[in-house]
């Protein structure tokens, strides 16, 4: 994934999943948290508290919450 530019939190998302170097994935970890928590954070402020998208990044904060836990 080197030299491209991840801007969405689903791209940001994917990355940190993907990442297979553990000596990069705390990085990747940090940057989709982020990421979802200001598209979060943006949706509230828009009056979108039911919104789908909530869900997904509920889902999405505990997925990198579990690979957290699993980095060596």
């Amino acid at each position: 994934m080197s030299g491209e530019k991840l801007s969405t939190w689903k791209d940001l998302y994917r990355a940190a999943l993907l990442e297979v170097d553990n000596s990069k994935l705390a990085v990747r970890l940090e940057q989709a948290f982020e990421c979802i928590e200001r598209r979060r954070n943006e949706l509230l402020q828009q009056g979108h508290h039911a919104h789908p998208e909530q869900t997904e990044l509920l889902d999405a904060l505990q997925n990198l919450r579990v690979l957290r836990r699993e980095i060596p």
